[in-house]
């Protein structure tokens, strides 16, 4: 009759590697199912006897007292309470002045006049309008006093507080900028 021919696939075909790995994964499962199954044994519970030399030891503990910590806040300050309490002033009263609406380091001394028997410095603020200064003007948001008038800055003393909570003085001083080609510069 007539002949079959038989179709010869290469070993390394990819119908072949599928067939392999497909056996390799359904022998695993089959592993992996058939160990999960088996029970688990209980391992027996050993409970060991309680010991009665503990007592002792811990009535010794026990008769042991410490002394008991109290706490004097007398003469102590509050340990809740803020260093500084921000935004706390003594006085809130509306400033006397118009230079005192202003920080120091917003004002910009402008001059010195030399007056027979004073001196009277002329400070402008950020708005660009002049005042004349003289010892004891009252002047930035500090409740800054001018104390001395030079020939080239004003010495304004103001109060601040510290960490510990005081009211402390420190002076600042209020200088005429230097232009670019005033002297004291490199020549």
């Amino acid at each position: 009759m007539g002949e079959q021919r038989v179709k010869k696939v290469p070993i390394n075909s990819c119908e072949f590697k599928t067939g392999k790995y497909f056996f390799i994964v359904a022998a695993l499962a089959v592993s992996v199912g058939v160990s999960g199954c088996k029970k688990e044994e209980e391992a027996p519970i050993k409970i060991a006897p309680a010991k009665r030399a503990a007592a002792p030891v811990q009535a010794a503990v026990t008769s042991i007292k410490k002394p008991e910590y109290v706490y004097d806040p007398v003469g102590k300050r509050d340990p809740f309470k803020a260093f500084i309490e921000a935004g706390k002033k003594a006085k809130a009263v509306a400033p006397a002045t118009p230079l005192q609406s202003f920080d120091l380091s917003a004002l910009k001394l402008v001059g010195v006049m030399m007056l027979p028997g004073k001196k009277v410095a002329l400070i402008e603020d950020p708005t660009g309008k002049g005042y004349h200064v003289k010892v004891g003007t009252q002047i930035g948001l500090n409740d800054g006093v001018v104390v001395d008038i030079l020939n080239d800055e004003v010495v304004v003393e103001e109060k601040y507080l510290d960490e510990t909570a005081q009211i402390k003085k420190r002076k600042v001083s209020v200088k005429i900028p230097k232009e670019p080609g005033q002297g004291g510069e490199g020549r």
